[in-house]
């Protein structure tokens, strides 16, 4: 990745704000409240959050309420289970939610992300903030590849998005 920016051509960009930071957007051509429910509804985040080159979605586990927590895991192609998890701290459907991400491996190295959805003739711009706990963090977080596996999930998510409003 490009050290302040990387578009790949697939109509997601990348940028490294600030110290320990981490900037994603991508737009779709749908309503803001059905992107919604595609990141936030367990039937639909099933079908886009592990990337399909990488893996398969074994749990989804969503109490989306503030104070609520989430519970993401996938068996690689490599048989290894990886776990992801959080805590809901805001919501604002459908325009924004605040949650943390924990890897499951790395407890003390989680992250905030902030996604806000902002809808504009029909198209909607998803923009998730990540902010890591240090510029070390962020850095091995990009360092396992994560930029390709996340590529590979926002393009999953743009079909789903495109199924429910097709």
């Amino acid at each position: 990745m490009n050290a302040t920016d990387s578009n790949a051509g697939d109509g997601t960009t990348m940028d490294l704000v600030g110290e320990a930071e981490i900037r994603i957007s991508r737009s779709f051509a749908a309503p803001a409240a059905l992107v919604f429910r595609a990141l936030h509804d367990p039937e639909h985040v099933r079908r886009w959050w592990a990337p399909a080159s990488r893996g398969q979605m074994t749990r989804c586990e969503i109490d989306l309420r503030v104070g609520g927590s989430w519970r993401y895991e996938m068996r690689t192609v490599g048989g290894e289970l990886v776990g992801f998890h959080g805590t809901y701290l805001e919501i604002d459907a459908p325009h924004r939610v605040v949650s943390t991400e924990i890897f499951d491996p790395f407890p003390d190295a989680g992250s905030t992300v902030t996604v806000t959805l902002v809808e504009h003739d029909g198209t909607t711009t998803m923009t998730q903030h990540v902010v890591y706990p240090s510029r070390q963090v962020r850095d091995m977080v990009i360092a396992t590849g994560m930029e390709h596996g996340m590529r590979e999930s926002l393009r999953q998510l743009g079909e789903v998005v495109g199924g429910l409003s097709g």
